[in-house]
């Protein structure tokens, strides 16, 4: 029971067999795992894209260089009135109140919008969700999560100096 078929892949020594010696057919199984490798390190890069701004969200920017002290003439403020200065790097709201002078870091705890200061109703309004705060820095109403930070001021004579 001889056969003249020869298996596949295998020939006589000194005939061809149709393969180029030397060179292997690539191996699907290598190729998937690399592709599959591929596209777990653009999973994972585009998964940290996504989780940085969210980061960068919650953690509390840090605390700017700029002066240390500002200072403002009291003619320049009349009652009733506010003026907004940069002190460390930040917004920062100096008011004339019936009370006296106040003074608060401008930025809202909610989005970071810059407050403005309301002569009529006496109270510092966030114009992006209606945050309200008292003169006190204390919350009145909005979506706000806490009070405005305030800053250290003195008044002399003819000056009002924020960052004492």
């Amino acid at each position: 029971m001889s056969s003249s078929k020869k298996p596949p892949g295998s020939a006589a020594p000194g005939e061809k067999s149709g393969k180029t010696p030397g060179k292997t057919p690539p191996d699907p199984v290598r190729r998937r795992r690399f592709l599959q490798k591929c596209l777990g390190a653009l999973g994972s890069i585009g998964s940290l894209m996504a989780v940085y701004p969210l980061i960068r969200y919650i953690e509390p920017p840090p605390e700017a260089e700029g002066a240390n002290r500002v200072e403002i003439d009291r003619a320049s403020l009349p009652p009733g009135t506010s003026r907004t200065v940069i002190y460390r790097g930040r917004p920062t709201i100096v008011v004339n109140t019936s009370d006296g002078y106040i003074a608060y870091n401008a930025v809202c705890p909610h989005l970071g919008c810059v407050v403005k200061w309301e002569g009529g109703t006496q109270n510092l309004i966030c114009p992006c969700h209606g945050g309200i705060f008292g003169t006190d820095g204390s919350v009145l109403g909005g979506p706000i999560p806490g009070p405005l930070t305030a800053v250290e001021l003195s008044v002399t004579d003819d000056k009002i100096i924020v960052g004492v």
